[in-house]
Formats: C-alpha cells, structure tokens, sequence
C-alpha cells in the first residue's frame, strides 16, 4: 500500500507537470509507466509486493516528426521565395499610370507629336520631359530591386546567425541527453526541447535526423547535388559545423568551429533556399531591365544622331549618368536623358540629312516608329556596344541618310518585352503563393495529427488526476484498515 501511495503520487505529480506546460510550445505530454514490483519468493504463489513507477515516458511519433520536419523544410523554401517575388512583382507596378510600360508610351507618343509640329518648342519639352520620367522610373525601379536585394541579403546573413546558434544549442543538448542515459534516466523535458529546436531548424534549412546510442543524434543536410552533410554529430563536439554567408559572392559555405575545412553549401529546400534562390530571381530580372534601358538608348540614339556606333560629336539624347554624355555602360539604374537637352529641348535632332527644315520631323517619326519594331533585347547582355546591339537587328542607312531599324522575327517591342517580365513575375508570384498554400494545409493536418498524440488534453488529463487520486485514497485505505486490524489484534485481545 505505501509503494501504491507512492506510485500514485508519482503519476500525480506527471500529470500535474503535463497540466502546467499544456500551453508550452514543443512540449510532448508524459506518462508515468508502472510495472510490479518484486514479488515474495518466500510465500505461496509468490504473493506481489506492490507496485513502482519504471519510467516516465513522452509520448512522441517520430515518424510524424520526420513528416513534420521534411514539410517544413519545403514551406520554408515556398514561403522564403513567395515573400519576395510579391515583393518584386510590386516594385514593376507594370499597369500603373507611373509604370514603365505605360511611360513607354508615352515617350513614343511625345515623338510622334514632335514629328508633325518640329517647329514647336512646347512638343520639344514635352519629348525631354516624357523621356526623362521614363529614365527616372526606370531608375527608381532598378534602385528598388538593389534595395530588396540588399534586404534580401540581411535575412540571409541573420539566418545564417540563427541556424549556426541553433545548431550549438542542438549539440549541447545531446551532450546532456546521452548523460542523463547513460546515467539510467528519461530526460523528457531535454528532448523536447531538442525537437522544437529541430523544428525550427527544419524550417530555415531543412535536415535530415539519425538516431544514434543513449538518445544522442546527428542532424544532416542535403546539399544541391544531392550530398549529404554532417552538421551536428552527437559523439563529438568537433564535428558540429557552422555556416558563413559571403554577401559579395552570395555564396554559403560550411567550417568547422575553428574555421577550417570550408567548403561552398548550396541547401536544396528550406526558408535558405528560398531566399538564395530569390536573389537570382532579382538578379535576372535587373538584367532583364538593363536589356531594355539598352534596347532604348542604343535604337534611339543611333536614329538620333544616324550612327551605328556611339558618336561622340553629336549629343546623344539618352546617356549614362556616371559618365556624363556618354551612352557606354549604360543601365536601367543609370540611363538618363542628356543634360543638355533637358536644359534646350530645342537641341533635340528633329529632321534628317545634314540641313533639315524647320518642319522637318522626319527623324521624330523614325524614332517615334520604334514604338512597333522587334529587338532582340534580350541579348543585350553586359558589356554590349551600340554596334553589337544593332548587329544583332536589322538596321539600314545611317550617317548621311535617315538610320532605320527593322523588326528580327525572334524579337520583341520594347512595351512588348517589359509587359513579358511584368507577366512572367506575376504567373511565378501566383505559383509560388499557390505553392504555400498547399503547404500550408498539408502542414496544418500533420501538426493536427502530432497534437492529438503529443498534445496535451486538459480533459483527459483531469480524468487522470481523478482515477489517481482514487487510487492513492485506496492505499490509503488499506494502510489504515491494516491499522485497524492491528489495533483489533494488540489492544483487543488485551481485554
């Protein structure tokens, strides 16, 4: 009976200790395991000598934690990306007022106007001012993606920060498991506390769990290419491996503690990945808007002043802010209109041959045509001259007779081509957001599932406390039933 009180106690003061932590994140509810006691080998039938507690168990699913862990990895991943692309895809605002695409219109527009009134000062201003809005949004719209880069880059480093603090703390514990094991014990509460971190680590890298002796484990990750990695081995502290981020290069590599041994990591799935993979994303897409700032200056340039290469003698009408009235190395974040004609529109080459009239717009009307010719813009890669951007289309006169450039049948028009990028980022945007949703819902019915094992139920855990308090007052009970029988025997018989 005092062994049953004492066991009862025991199972009372678990589910006392699951009631406290109902609402603790990672926490898995316990249960105090009773088995018999030695029985009397001196009594017939070997008559049972009471009952004891032989562990107190978590209840955990470790098969639902591999399920939870490897859909957390792929959310990470979808919601690291999804977070970014809305990001990018907001910074286009391709069908606003102020969008690109529609002050692309505008500035062929301008010209068009100018073509039939040359002679106008007012149609002249409006080409400068139309033109210079375009180079200001693309500007503002190349600078915003450097800036989500940049931003990009700062989740990235603090995330490595977090993962490598995680990992430390995941070695630590294991070294505290295999202890209390090895001393005989159950340390529930440190293995949860293990999982949650293991959790958590799913999520901003996705890994790979292997169970080693005495509850100790190993957390691997896949990298790429397919190899996996040690990054924490639970038999050794020297093996747990940290990240770096190189900002520069955007490039993740893994050391030792000490800082040896690096090698260049690439995670296949979690939040990481998403947001490495996003960075090349933004990248492409400031590309893609350099291929069209190009695409503009070197078309436009080159019927302004009838040159297929960059002359330097005549103004060019859009130019590299870095480098004054040049057009070399000119992008989307430093295409701008020529200072000089901002300052006298009545500078802006209007009609052709070497004397044109005063309502001679015939070069206006070439360049407003533009507006419907197909490039290939999307070869105006890094580096590309005014001359490798027109060998690459269609062009004829030039120098003393009006420059044209015709349409190539794999091209695009320049409204055509930015409308393209607005409509690719958007399907991968909506992709992407699908993507998290399915996610999501498959994660929610997972965690649904793991809760209804691990979770603690105040109610069921109520009915516990009662069925134990019932037995320990039956011990109870019993204690004092033999005291009266005693009683019966020492102080009756007396009388």
């Amino acid at each position: 009976a005092v062994r049953g009180m004492t066991a009862q106690q025991g199972a009372i003061d678990v589910t006392s200790h699951n009631i406290a932590n109902a609402n603790t994140d990672g926490y898995s509810r316990q249960r105090a395991l009773m088995e018999t006691t030695r029985p009397s080998n001196t009594s017939p039938g070997q008559l049972g000598t009471g009952v004891q507690i032989s562990s107190i168990s978590r209840i955990r699913d470790s098969y639902l934690d591999y399920q939870v862990r490897d859909e957390n990895g792929a959310l990470g991943l979808s919601q690291g990306k999804e977070e970014y692309l809305s990001k990018v895809e907001t910074v286009f605002n391709g069908v606003s007022d102020t969008g690109v695409s529609t002050l692309i219109g505008k500035v062929f527009d301008s010209w068009q106007a100018l073509s039939t009134s040359p002679e106008l000062s007012s149609t002249r201003t409006v080409v400068a001012q139309q033109s210079k809005a375009l180079t200001d949004e693309l500007n503002s719209t190349y600078n915003q993606l450097s800036t989500l880069k940049d931003d990009c880059n700062a989740v990235i480093k603090q995330d490595v920060v977090d993962i490598n603090s995680m990992l430390n703390q995941v070695d630590e514990l294991n070294q505290q498991i295999i202890k209390v094991k090895i001393a005989g014990n159950e340390p529930n509460d440190l293995m949860d506390k293990r999982d949650l971190l293991e959790d958590q680590l799913s999520t901003k890298l996705g890994i790979t769990i292997v169970k080693q002796s005495f509850g100790g484990q190993d957390i691997k990750v896949t990298d790429d290419a397919g190899n996996s990695v040690n990054l924490v081995k639970a038999t050794s502290n020297a093996d747990v491996k940290m990240l770096a981020y190189d900002e520069a290069t955007g490039k993740i590599s893994l050391t030792d503690k000490d800082g040896s041994n690096s090698v260049t990591f690439t995670p296949n799935t979690g939040e990481l990945k998403g947001y490495m993979s996003v960075q090349t994303d933004i990248k492409q897409n400031k590309d893609k808007l350099n291929s069209l700032a190009k695409s503009i200056a070197f078309s436009v340039n080159a019927v302004n002043d009838g040159s297929t290469t960059d002359n330097t003698s005549i103004d060019n009408f859009f130019v590299n802010s870095d480098t004054g009235g040049l057009e070399s190395g000119i992008t989307a974040g430093n295409i701008t209109v020529n200072s000089t004609i901002i300052a006298d529109p009545m500078k802006i080459i209007v009609g052709a041959g070497t004397n044109p009239g005063a309502t001679d717009g015939t070069k206006a009307l070439a360049i407003a045509k533009l507006r419907d010719v197909k490039f290939k813009i999307q070869d105006n890669t890094d580096g590309i001259t005014r001359q490798g951007f027109l060998n690459a289309n269609t062009t004829s006169g030039g120098t003393t007779s009006l420059l044209t450039i015709s349409s190539v049948s794999d091209g695009a028009t320049m409204g055509g081509y930015f409308t393209k990028i607005v409509n690719d980022l958007a399907i991968t945007t909506q992709e992407a957001t699908r993507t998290v949703t399915n996610h999501e819902l498959q994660l929610s019915s997972l965690e649904e599932s793991r809760t209804s094992i691990s979770g603690v139920s105040l109610d069921e855990e109520m009915a516990n406390l009662i069925q134990y308090q019932h037995a320990y007052a039956a011990n109870a009970k019993i204690i004092s039933t033999v005291d009266e029988l005693l009683d019966v025997i020492v102080n009756g018989l007396k009388k």
